[in-house]
C-alpha cells in the first residue's frame, strides 16, 4: 500500500498513469476512491494522484484535534508531492478539499500549475 509521510502522519494514496501530474483532493465524507471515474479517465493523459486525507483510513487517524485544520491540509498536499519527487502539479479539489487546493495554490503559487475547485 503506498504511503506518504507528512508531519508525523502516514497517508496513503494511489497513482496511476503518466504524463503532466493531477492531484485529486477529496471532499469531507468521502475519500480517494470518489476520484475513480475521474482519475480513470485522465490517467490516459495525466500522472493522476488520489491520497486519503488525514483523519480517512488507511491514512493515520490522529487522535490529537491539534492534528487537524486547514494549514495542516494544505501542507498534506505539498508533503505528498514532495514525496513523490513533484516540484509542480495541477490540483483538483472538491469541497473542503476545494478548499485546501484553493489555500495551497495561494501558499504555494510556484508549485501549482492550475487549481479546479
Amino acid at each position: 500500500m503506498p504511503m506518504a509521510k507528512v508531519d508525523g502522519v502516514t497517508l496513503y494514496y494511489e497513482e496511476t498513469g503518466a504524463g503532466t501530474p493531477l492531484v485529486f483532493v477529496h471532499e469531507f465524507a468521502g475519500d480517494s476512491r470518489s476520484w475513480l471515474a475521474q482519475v480513470r479517465f485522465l490517467a490516459r493523459r495525466y500522472r493522476c494522484i488520489a491520497f486519503n486525507a488525514r483523519g480517512y483510513p488507511p491514512s493515520d487517524v490522529p487522535e490529537d484535534p491539534a492534528a487537524y485544520s486547514q494549514p495542516r491540509a494544505v501542507d498534506d498536499i505539498r508533503g505528498v508531492l514532495d514525496h513523490l519527487g513533484i516540484a509542480r502539479a495541477h490540483v483538483c479539489g472538491l469541497s473542503m478539499g476545494g478548499y485546501a487546493t484553493l489555500i495551497f495554490g495561494l501558499t504555494y503559487p510556484e508549485r501549482a500549475l492550475s487549481l479546479t475547485v
